[in-house]
């Protein structure tokens, strides 16, 4: 039978017409799977950031055969079912172009927790559960890209070390811990150039999109700088009402937040910048220019 013949009398709903695995549904072939340092070292940057995508777990790790990995993360995904292919990217999803995006399962939970190998997590939403948080595919893979170009730019500078925001708040008063968003921060608005249809203080919460750090190690001393990070796809700059959000009125409230120094006692942290990545045109600009090794201006442009 050709291969034509075949996939005109094919109807196993788990491969396509070239006999080829669907890709969001598991296809287990029962082939034996011994888990290594490697595997481990994936299950690690998922559980770090809940959404990867496999162009950035090959940045992460530098395996010798890009092939290889691929078909190892396919692995992963069918056979051990310890990592998951969201289905929310299959609307989007073009295999000439899209980069595979992958999440860590329970089960591969699981295998970390029991070898005692949990990282600590460089954006909280690896904190929710499934049936508690609905992505924003876009907005959210965008705070991912820009805080794993931190990490990757710091790793390569010697002395320096990317601080995740579990290892920041480890240290934060316990009420925070415990809170169901301990990103979370109250600020008082005050009028002023930034809001100019503000006319009375505006009481409200400030909720930055991931928060890091990262540690300096200058003469024998650690050092550390801390950022709020935001991440703009589609607000404008600015608004004529105070009722819908902007750049402006974020900034404003940042500027509150740090003035105020209300940071160190809901944080534990003793100093914060603020940082913006805003989705430009020219998607060129490196993101690693975010890892704040330098005083450039805050508000960054990709």
């Amino acid at each position: 039978m050709t291969i034509l013949e075949r996939s005109i009398t094919n109807t196993d709903t788990r491969h396509d017409r070239l006999g080829r695995r669907v890709r969001f549904q598991r296809c287990p072939t029962g082939k034996r799977i011994i888990l290594g340092a490697r595997d481990s070292q994936i299950l690690s940057w998922l559980y770090r950031y809940r959404f990867l995508q496999q162009s950035q777990l090959l940045a992460l790790l530098q395996p010798k055969s890009a092939k290889r990995f691929t078909e190892r993360l396919g692995d992963l995904y069918h056979e051990t079912g310890y990592i998951n292919r969201p289905t929310f990217q299959a609307s989007q999803f073009d295999c000439r172009c899209t980069s595979m995006l992958y999440e860590l399962s329970e089960a591969g939970r699981g295998y970390l927790d029991a070898l005692g190998q949990l990282p600590p997590r460089a954006v909280t939403m690896s904190r929710r559960t499934r049936r508690r948080y609905n992505p924003q595919y876009l907005h959210t893979m965008m705070i991912i890209e820009a805080l794993l170009a931190v990490e990757i730019a710091t790793r390569a500078i010697p002395d320096q070390r990317f601080v995740p925001v579990d290892e920041i708040l480890a240290k934060a008063p316990e009420p925070v811990r415990r809170a169901a968003n301990p990103l979370s921060v109250p600020v008082t608005i005050t009028p002023g150039e930034r809001v100019p249809g503000l006319r009375s203080a505006l009481n409200t919460h400030l909720i930055p999109d991931a928060l890091y750090g990262i540690e300096y190690l200058i003469d024998g001393q650690k050092k550390y700088r801390f950022w709020a990070l935001e991440c703009e796809r589609t607000s404008p700059r600015r608004r004529n009402t105070i009722r819908a959000s902007s750049t402006q009125l974020k900034q404003a409230a940042y500027d509150s937040l740090i003035q105020s120094r209300t940071f160190q006692r809901h944080w534990g942290i003793p100093n914060l910048k603020l940082r913006i990545v805003r989705r430009d045109r020219d998607r060129s600009t490196n993101f690693a220019r975010l890892s704040g090794s330098g005083d450039a201006d805050p508000v960054q442009s990709v």
